[in-house]
């Protein structure tokens, strides 16, 4: 059970780490990344609740259930988290957005993969899957969302929701339209579409040094 539990997190604590250290600049405390890390695996409490909840609802609706089932409810729930860390006076540049918000996401991935691990018949198999492709999807929507949320801060605007969860809640929704279809085009759509979020990625990375 434990070289599970260390399969099941090795990746996000890998990326998180990767994440942390691009902070140049002005490094955040290790005891709010790793606070917001721990919060983002306890979300994942009511999270599944309410996706249980609703399951039974929005399963044979086509895409209501990938994208408002599941995105917007995980979504959403880590931005209820990371909005804490972002009001907090050591968010003082972009970038410790995208630390932050890739710390809550990378929390909640990293308990959603050991769960997972836990009961798969080929844990193998499906911790290597997973670490290419939903733990680095919740990095990812992390990163834009923490992004976003940090600029709106620093720009002195209110913060919106709505922008802050628009690209999180769309590429996560897509990816789980795509994995959940059962179709050949499934894990190559998801591949693509890594890569495109990667590329964004990188440029908001970019953009963050001179949002201050």
């Amino acid at each position: 059970m434990g070289v599970l539990v260390a399969l099941g997190m090795a990746p996000g604590l890998a990326l998180l780490w990767w994440f942390y250290n691009r902070d140049y600049l002005d490094p955040e405390p290790l005891s709010l990344v790793f606070s917001a890390f721990l919060r983002g695996m306890v979300v994942i409490i009511p999270v599944g609740l309410v996706e249980k909840a609703l399951q039974p609802l929005l399963i044979g609706t086509g895409l209501l259930y990938p994208f408002l089932g599941i995105a917007l409810v995980e979504e959403w729930a880590k931005w209820v988290v990371l909005k804490r860390f972002i009001d907090h006076p050591a968010c003082d540049e972009c970038y410790d957005g995208i630390v932050y918000g890739t710390a809550v996401s990378l929390g909640f991935a990293t308990l959603e993969n050991v769960i997972y691990l836990a009961v798969a018949l080929n844990p193998w198999a499906v911790a290597g899957l997973r670490a290419f492709l939903p733990v680095p999807l919740h990095a990812l929507c992390g990163l834009f969302m923490g992004y976003e949320a940090a600029r709106q801060k620093m720009t002195g605007e209110p913060s919106r929701p709505v922008p802050i969860l628009f690209l999180p809640v769309l590429a996560h929704g897509a990816f789980n339209l795509a994995l959940m279809s059962g179709r050949e085009w499934g894990i190559p759509f998801a591949l693509v579409l890594l890569l495109l979020l990667w590329m964004g990625a990188f440029r908001k990375m970019k953009d963050s040094r001179q949002c201050r």
